[in-house]
């Protein structure tokens, strides 16, 4: 009977000391689950980011299958036998094109951003605050423009522009930067490209600017992501062409019966259509000039004209009734059109006329 109960005594006992231990270990497994959940959350291992709550990105550059196998920029532009080691890996980088015309026609500029996120929703935790290096370089020799890097604080330059090439000679810029956690950011860097000096739109040939950038800061980020681009600064003017100049009814007239068809109509409408490469936005630094002249003994403008009366994204900027001219700026449309009365001796001032000389009785042309 003793026996029986110091072996129950001693079953309590050690049950007792099986539930402590047990409770321990849980709260143990707990805190070190919560410890390592947060440590492998970004940890790199093995060629993957094993969790998505670290987020690292830009504008222009991407992330590439081997590009974290890559050291830095240096490592990816070296060269052995005049040619890219990592050829490959640099012609799997996204490349991205100037889209708009250049100022003043001699210079460009693209945004560079880097981000502690992807989207207005997911971005880095509060206390993950992430230093990185960006850096860019030339995998080109310049040819007629000069190339440099800067970093902007709160929209404005702070005069720290980096040269990438000094004549024919490549350079490195390299920058550091943070992204604070806890809140969307981001940090920009501006690409400059400028056409040297007594240089032209026609000796200019545009290198590819490499970028990189990763995190250097907190430790357990390093070769956890690493992203890249190319930019090219293809050159663009701001141009735009008169494609075609007609009356809205010419393809309807014979040589035989056209001034039966034209006496017929009260208006006659004259369309211009224009192709080009730029935009206008809230500004008219990029509007051109296109002058019409018509005959006014013939012809009398509408003086409802849409042009005539500043339509919006026009400008009028001269107009003489009597002679029969009218400049305007305007941006590039698709097509422009113009609507002529005609005056009490249009039958009689085209008797004489031939097809053709009619259809030169109204005439646009850009003014350069």
């Amino acid at each position: 009977m003793m026996l029986v109960e110091r072996w129950k005594q001693r079953g309590a006992g050690s049950r007792k000391k099986a539930v402590l231990i047990l409770a321990g270990c849980l709260i143990l497994a707990g805190a070190s689950l919560t410890v390592y959940s947060k440590y492998y959350k970004t940890r790199y291992e093995k060629g993957m980011a094993i969790a998505s709550g670290f987020y690292f990105c830009s504008n222009y550059m991407y992330e590439e299958e081997g590009l974290n196998d890559i050291e830095d920029i240096e490592e990816l532009t070296r060269r052995s036998g005049g040619k890219l080691v990592h050829e490959d890996l640099v012609n799997r980088l996204m490349v991205a094109v100037s889209n708009k015309p250049w100022a003043a026609g001699n210079s460009y500029t693209f945004d560079v951003e880097v981000r502690n996120h992807i989207n207005q929703l997911l971005y880095n935790d509060k206390d993950l605050n992430v230093a990185y290096m960006v850096e860019f370089t030339l995998l080109d020799g310049p040819d007629g423009a000069d190339y440099s890097v800067g970093k902007t604080v709160n929209g404005a330059d702070v005069g720290n522009d980096i040269p990438l090439n000094n004549g024919n000679t490549i350079k490195k810029a390299s920058f550091q930067g943070t992204l604070e956690g806890g809140r969307l950011t981001w940090e920009n860097y501006v690409l400059r490209v400028k056409l040297g000096s007594g240089q032209t739109a026609d000796s200019y040939k545009p290198a590819r600017v490499l970028m990189m950038a990763y995190p250097v800061e907190p430790a357990f980020l390093e070769d956890t992501k690493k992203i890249a681009g190319i930019i090219k600064a293809e050159y663009n003017i701001t141009e735009m062409e008169i494609t075609d100049q007609k009356f809205t009814i010419e393809d309807e007239l014979k040589e035989d019966s056209w001034q039966e068809r034209v006496k017929k109509e009260s208006a006659l409408v004259y369309q211009l259509k224009t192709t080009g490469n730029y935009f206008v936005q809230e500004t008219d630094n990029m509007m051109q000039k296109i002058r019409i002249k018509w005959n006014p003994n013939i012809f009398s403008l509408n003086k409802n004209d849409r042009y005539l009366n500043h339509a919006e994204g026009t400008r009028l900027v001269e107009y003489d009734g009597d002679a029969g001219v009218m400049v305007i700026e305007t941006a590039p449309y698709s097509s422009i059109k113009f609507v002529f009365f005609k005056k009490e001796d249009f039958d009689a001032e085209i008797q004489n006329m031939t097809l053709d000389e009619f259809k030169n009785t109204i005439q646009a042309e850009k003014v350069e």
